[in-house]
């Protein structure tokens, strides 16, 4: 797994992992925003197969954690992601990248197949929701982070 200076030596990978659908065997966008890619960490550190990899407070949009957008950075600064601007909004998406991809289905061939598919499912279930029902589903199980959400239902 990469290391970098600022984060544990496996998060980045694992962001990778969950934006580079192929690598997961999933269907899907091929690009994730910033709001599906912390629901999806969140996810990951709360019942996922590597606990605690990042540390999440309530925020705008329920948990988040900025550490995440550092080793998103990373990422792309190391060629595994590409960084696409949204017309019309302040947020950008990531897209992986050849290298990233390669980087990803070796990472995923080193995981145990149950930790692939459970990401898979994870990405799934990310994209399938609109913004709406995917804070509605956080916010039902973490209610403690919906305390300094700007989202009302």
């Amino acid at each position: 797994m990469t290391q970098h200076a600022d984060s544990d030596s496996s998060r980045a990978d694992w962001v990778l992992l969950l934006i580079a659908r192929d690598a997961l065997g999933v269907e899907g966008p091929e690009v994730l925003d910033p709001i599906r890619i912390q629901k999806g960490m969140f996810f990951v550190s709360q019942r996922g197969p590597k606990r605690d990899i990042y540390k999440f407070r309530p925020y705008n949009w329920g948990p988040f954690s900025s550490d995440l957008y550092g080793d998103l950075d990373f990422l792309v600064a190391t060629g595994a992601l590409t960084r696409e601007h949204v017309p019309g909004r302040t947020w950008d998406r990531f897209r992986v990248t050849e290298v990233g991809l390669e980087r990803a289905r070796a990472l995923a061939a080193s995981l145990h197949q149950q930790e692939v598919a459970w990401l898979g499912q994870l990405r799934r279930f990310l994209t399938t929701r609109s913004f709406d029902k995917l804070l509605d589903d956080v916010y039902e199980a973490f209610p403690e982070y919906a305390t300094e959400s700007l989202y009302r239902r």
